[in-house]
């Protein structure tokens, strides 16, 4: 559960082509905050904990369902 919630957040800081999701929540512009070469690499790291987070989350849901069916 708190895998999913660090997920979403990871997706809220994210950068989007209009700014970043958080900037929907906080009403603050992405690039007055952040230079643009920090916020692209970043918003890179993001990216790449992103999808680091997701695949483990798939891979914990799969082990704790076969454990349940198989044992």
């Amino acid at each position: 559960m708190l895998l999913s919630v660090v997920i979403c957040v990871f997706i809220l800081m994210q950068e989007g082509t209009r700014g970043g999701g958080i900037a929907a929540l906080t009403g603050g512009d992405p690039d007055t905050q952040f230079n643009k070469s920090p916020g692209r690499t970043r918003n890179v790291m993001l990216y790449k904990a992103t999808r680091f987070l997701a695949a483990v989350l798939f891979v914990v849901t799969i082990v704790v369902h076969a454990v349940s069916v198989y044992s």
